[in-house]
């Protein structure tokens, strides 16, 4: 019996306005292959930039609306920082992606959680 691969998203982000060194390419490939590390189906990706403050942001927006549809089960992410560099926003997103059953993980820092 063959072992089903769980579907993951990979999520980019920078700060910058724009990806003039190609920061967001480095970012999914660095992802990519840590999903295959994981032995992960990637499902999806999308990715943002700009230091925007909250996190209502078109590539982020994109995945919390295909996750259900796609069936997602991991986020991968480089770091905590991807998501918010705001302590509270990135624990209430964290807690929003446990509370839906989907782990988010990160080749820097592991399984991230909202605790």
């Amino acid at each position: 019996m063959e072992h089903r691969k769980k579907k993951a998203w990979i999520y980019t982000h920078i700060d910058a306005p724009e990806d003039s060194h190609g920061a967001l390419k480095q970012q999914y490939k660095q992802l990519d292959i840590y999903g295959e590390q994981l032995q992960l189906e990637i499902a999806g990706c999308s990715s943002d930039l700009g230091g925007k403050i909250g996190l209502e942001r078109p590539g982020l927006e994109l995945f919390l609306k295909e996750k259900d549809c796609r069936g997602i089960e991991v986020l991968l992410v480089l770091d905590s920082s991807r998501l918010s560099r705001n302590e509270k926003l990135c624990q209430d997103f964290l807690l929003r992606m446990e509370k839906n059953g989907i782990v988010v993980y990160s080749p820097l820092e592991g399984i991230l959680s909202a605790v």
